[in-house]
């Protein structure tokens, strides 16, 4: 699974304030990778290793996300591959996006950052009514084999994404500009579990018309197929030998040494660039 090891928001998970509303009663420790996941591997779900995957909610918080985890056939897909069936694609795409939201809090950097990621939480858990970010777009592969990067490497694709503080925008709200800085946002976010690889995109700028079909494109090309928002016909989803670092690296905010063909145009006129 690609992660990161370090925990910003919660060093001691299972203690301290939810992760979500900052309560501090009643805390408990909440697998974001959840445990029934964990044990159809036969993977001790409390292993210490696996702590990267923990963190602190209360118990109200708690209860309301386990609910994206009480899907039997979404588990069922991860885990062997199978059923591929609009409903549990659905699932996997909507577990996709409120789980990398979980991560982006925990860590502080994501597709939409912590606090965007933190105010939809709370909106899907504490009232039941949030519905997935617009914009956001889920890819998915089954594996076949997981295999190495490609040789040469691939060149990423640069995005301009919606929240990112390194994009200037003028008083149309239109990208004008780009600054390079260190942000807490990122292009996409990866996770590989199982049969399955899913890679979670952020809402990004429009580089033309035919910006979305071109995103689809560039994913296809590390194997990935769009599950969200899912088309009036459903993805193959063809068993595939897949790179874990390609497809983690297929999208990127940082325009040095990437295909700029995704960026909005006046971006990509720019000199510096």
């Amino acid at each position: 699974m690609s992660t990161t090891t370090a925990h910003k928001a919660t060093p001691d998970p299972g203690s301290g304030p939810c992760l979500l509303c900052g309560a501090l009663a009643g805390p408990t420790l909440e697998h974001i990778i959840p445990q029934t996941l964990w044990k159809r591997f036969g993977i001790d779900p409390n292993r210490e290793d696996l702590a990267q995957f923990w963190t602190t909610l209360c118990d109200a918080h708690n209860q309301a996300t386990s609910a994206l985890h009480m899907r039997p056939d979404m588990m069922s897909l991860i885990e062997t591959g199978a059923p591929v069936t609009r409903k549990t694609l659905d699932h996997l795409g909507d577990w996709a996006v409120w789980v990398t939201l979980l991560f982006a809090l925990e860590r502080g950097s994501g597709v939409l950052g912590a606090e965007a990621s933190r105010e939809l939480l709370l909106r899907r858990f504490s009232t039941g009514h949030g519905g997935t970010p617009k914009g956001v777009r889920v890819y998915a592969a089954r594996v076949a084999e997981y295999v190495g990067p490609a040789d040469p490497p691939r060149v990423p694709y640069a995005l301009a994404l919606h929240g990112d503080s390194r994009v200037y925008l003028d008083a149309l709200r239109r990208p004008s500009g780009f600054s390079i800085q260190t942000g807490p946002i990122n292009a996409s976010e990866s996770i590989g579990i199982g049969k399955v690889v899913l890679l979670v995109v952020g809402r990004t700028y429009p580089s033309g018309p035919d910006h979305d079909d071109r995103l689809d494109r560039a994913a296809a090309q590390v194997g990935l197929e769009r599950i969200r928002p899912l088309g009036a016909a459903l993805p193959a989803l063809n068993p595939a030998r897949i790179s874990m670092t390609d497809v983690s690296k297929v999208f990127t905010v940082i325009p040095f040494g990437a295909d700029m063909s995704l960026m909005p145009e006046r971006i990509r006129a720019l000199p510096s660039l």
